[in-house]
């Protein structure tokens, strides 16, 4: 069980990290609409991100 909470953990930095690039990317090259989007996935990866490391650590 420690093994998958780690890993989903994992898996939402990485995806608050990639999402946070695509923001920037598309806040500079394309809509700024567009970059919203992304950085409300990169507020909604990093609250599941602390989430899962607080029950990690609770464990």
């Amino acid at each position: 069980m420690h093994k998958v909470i780690r890993f989903l953990e994992l898996m939402w930095l990485v995806i608050a990290i990639i999402s946070t690039s695509v923001g920037i990317y598309h806040l500079f090259f394309t809509d700024i609409d567009d970059a919203l989007f992304f950085f409300l996935l990169t507020a909604l990866a990093t609250f599941l991100y602390l989430l899962r490391r607080r029950q990690r650590r609770r464990l």
